[in-house]
């Protein structure tokens, strides 16, 4: 009983304030450095009002990463503007964490919670997280990581082109321990190899060049 008048009591206030008093309430919860103050603006993502969902994801923004695992269960829950606003959030954080949950939002059959999801999914690939969406996607039926591909590649043809590389080597996507990697990480260097090198450069490029003998010089044993 005390628990569903304590949840309930903000939202009760806030049905009788205006604009201001809704940007007051989420400026307090921003702070404020507790758990409590999280889950209330996680709360705030499921309300029908878009200007303070819109305060409480800027405030979830600001109270950095740590709010993720708040974030994450909205994925597989609630309405459509709430699933909508945790995609972007994590999307913004880079979260490698959230890659499962957006991919299966990516199927979602409203349009925006979907295009939310696959932006997100690009955010987190530019933030280190490529190698995490490769290994999920090779988790999933051949056509759901193709169609899942194509929309990538939509949105960031490189990104896309790039997975599809990584995807090729059965030891990296089979890599116990694995999705804790990032982009960054020896191990996913070495597995591309020179496959890399079409966002890198090519290796003719990249290798140190001979001089060029000067006239009068001997030519080389």
């Amino acid at each position: 009983m005390s628990d569903h008048s304590h949840q309930s009591r903000p939202f009760d206030a806030l049905n009788s304030r205006g604009l201001a008093g809704k940007r007051e309430y989420v400026k307090g919860l921003a702070r404020r450095d507790d758990a409590e103050a999280l889950s209330l603006l996680v709360e705030c993502l499921c309300d029908e009002s878009w200007f303070l969902r819109e305060l409480a994801e800027d405030a979830l923004l600001r109270a950095g990463p740590r709010s993720s695992v708040v974030l994450l269960p909205l994925l597989e829950q609630g309405l459509w503007f709430t699933r909508t606003s945790a995609a972007r959030v994590l999307g913004k954080f880079a979260c490698r964490d959230a890659v499962p949950g957006l991919l299966r939002l990516a199927e979602d059959a409203n349009e925006t919670v979907a295009a939310a999801a696959c932006g997100a999914l690009i955010a987190i690939g530019r933030g280190g997280g490529t190698v995490r969406i490769a290994r999920e996607l090779f988790r999933v039926p051949p056509e759901v990581r193709r169609r899942r591909i194509e929309e990538l590649a939509a949105l960031e043809r490189p990104m896309a082109d790039r997975i599809e590389r990584l995807q090729r080597n059965e030891r990296l996507m089979s890599l116990e321990r694995g999705d804790d990697l990032s982009d960054e990480s020896p191990e996913v260097g070495g597995a591309e190899g020179l496959e890399r090198e079409p966002l890198t450069g090519s290796a003719a490029d990249s290798r140190p060049q001979e001089p060029e003998p000067r006239r009068g010089d001997a030519p080389p044993p």
